[in-house]
């Protein structure tokens, strides 16, 4: 997955416009009146196999907290609501869900979960990305991706992937 150009990026945590790096030269454009320009990231639901282990993992590496859970046996899910600095994410655990690699073993010619369409990942913007790199390192965590610069949108991030797969960014501004 590393080197490949992603072309969707969810910028969630405490951005309330659509940051410029999603938007090439001719695209700046003054954004139409409406509804929605005021609406700020709030949260994310992802699908994972077990919430509860997956929501130990994400408060163990990345300090998020559980604000609540839900069991809803009559819809088959369990659900673990997280928090960040404002920002929520949802682990959803569905029955019978199917993981990537099983998919991969019904459907051969899709080898790269990158094909598949829906999520991509979760982008956080953060103060400083070596230092989490180090303090993922410390604990075991491999990254997707090691710190990387990125002149063009002026920025460094790096990336990991969670117990299920989902893929996290986390970048800096750059002066």
């Amino acid at each position: 997955m590393t080197g490949k150009l992603w072309t969707v990026i969810v910028v969630l945590a405490g951005i309330t416009s659509v940051p410029a790096r999603t938007q090439s030269a001719d695209m700046r454009v003054a954004p139409p009146v409406s509804a929605v320009a005021s609406a700020k990231a709030y949260w994310a639901g992802i699908s994972v196999a077990d919430a509860k282990a997956s929501a130990k993992w994400y408060q163990q590496k990345l300090h998020f907290y559980i604000y609540k859970t839900m069991d809803l046996p009559e819809h088959h899910l369990k659900i673990v609501f997280l928090d960040l600095n404002g920002f929520s994410l949802e682990l959803i655990q569905f029955a019978g869900a199917m993981s990537f690699e099983v998919v991969k073993k019904r459907v051969p010619e899709l080898t790269d979960r990158d094909r598949l369409l829906g999520f991509v990942k979760l982008g956080f913007q953060i103060a400083e990305v070596d230092a989490l790199a180090a303090e993922l390192k410390r604990d075991g965590t491999k990254l997707l991706m090691e710190p990387t610069e990125d002149r063009e949108f002026h920025d460094r991030f790096l990336m990991l992937q969670d117990p299920d797969g989902n893929v996290l960014q986390f970048f800096q501004k750059l002066k």
